[in-house]
Parts: C-alpha cells; sequence; structure tokens
C-alpha cells in the first residue's frame, strides 16, 4: 500500500482567544517592563540620600492656600542660610504624612524665628495638596516639587522623609517615614546647638 494515499490526520490548529491573546501580551508587557528595571537598577545602582555635606540647593514657589505668609512666594533654599531648616517631602496621598503633619506645625509654629520649615509636595494634584494644607492649618512655605528635581538631588527614596539642614547650609541628617514628635524635637535641638557660634 502507498503510503502517500493514506490520508494523514493532522493535528488541529489552536488559535488562541482573545481573553488568551490578550493575556499573553500582558504577560510579556510585564517581563518587559520588570526586565527595563532590573538593567536599569544595574547600570543605575541605587543613590544615597543626602545625609551630610552641602544641602543641594532649589527653587519652589509655594501654594496660595488663604493660610500662610508666605503664599504665592518664590523662595531658593539658600534664601534661608544663617538659620537651620527642616525640610519635608510628602504628598496628600500618603497617609503616614498626615500622621506626621501636626508635629511639624506644631514644632514650626514653637520654634518660628529660629527655624524654617519648607514642605515640598511630591507627585501631587494642586487641589488636593491645597486642601491637605487647609485641612491641617499649615502656615510654613509649602509648594509642589516640580519636576522632582529636589526629590532627585536629595535621593528621596519615598514620602515622607525630612531632612535637617543647619544654618551654614549643611545636611545634618535625615528621616525616613513619619517622624514623631520627640524625634523632631531632638532634631531642632540638634540644630539649634550646630548653629549656635
Amino acid at each position: 500500500m502507498n503510503e502517500s494515499a493514506v490520508p494523514r490526520e493532522t493535528a488541529p490548529v489552536r488559535r488562541l482567544r482573545p481573553g488568551g491573546l490578550l493575556l499573553v501580551l500582558s504577560i510579556a508587557v510585564i517581563g518587559l517592563i520588570l526586565l527595563a528595571v532590573f538593567y536599569y537598577g544595574v547600570l543605575n545602582p541605587s543613590s544615597r540620600r543626602v545625609g551630610s555635606g552641602a544641602a543641594p540647593d532649589f527653587t519652589f514657589t509655594t501654594y496660595n492656600f488663604g493660610l500662610s505668609a508666605y503664599d504665592g512666594q518664590t523662595f531658593r533654599l539658600s534664601d534661608f542660610r544663617g538659620q537651620p531648616v527642616v525640610l519635608n517631602f510628602w504628598a496628600s496621598w500618603c497617609a503616614p504624612c498626615r500622621d506626621e503633619q501636626p508635629h511639624l506645625e506644631a514644632a514650626w509654629r514653637r520654634y518660628q524665628g529660629r527655624v524654617m520649615f519648607i514642605g515640598l509636595d511630591y507627585l501631587d494634584q494642586e487641589p488636593n495638596a491645597r486642601a491637605y494644607l487647609t485641612e491641617f492649618g499649615v502656615t510654613y512655605p509649602n509648594g509642589p516639587d516640580r519636576g522632582s528635581r529636589a526629590y532627585t538631588a536629595y535621593h528621596v527614596q519615598g514620602v515622607p522623609e525630612t531632612f535637617f539642614i543647619d544654618a551654614q547650609g549643611f545636611v545634618q541628617g535625615y528621616y525616613v517615614g513619619p517622624i514623631p514628635a520627640a524625634e523632631l524635637e531632638q532634631r531642632i535641638q540638634a540644630l539649634l546647638q550646630s548653629s549656635t557660634p
């Protein structure tokens, strides 16, 4: 018998359903993203926060939310040289930021005139940020960190983070996470002592 004359059974052609195709594409995209993140991490190793040395200078314009004497003004960090600075990175969408905000505002009111407080809002929407500042009655200068320039310069890795800068413009340390009132008080006292001639 001639084998070529015998009909061969062919395997059925399997076609992906639209949902299956979407799943495969999703897995491929996620794989590419993970690969890109891996290579970015290898080529750009994680940087260290600025914990000492000269504080990187930056410019910011404060929000105009009706509570602060600093509303709508543009400042540079270096404008405050001569007095210690508490620099806080925050966002209205950040739940831990809400825990520390009352401590920051209370400390600002206690040390106003001796220590400058600056809040830089990270990746936020202005209406949400202004509502947050109004809710907590914040009166020290706060503004958006446009283009995340200061966030990048200080190598911040999340919010909230707080940096302590002495009167000469040198970073004396930082705190990651919502800073407790006692820790904030201790850091401010250290700043004042290091700034006394």
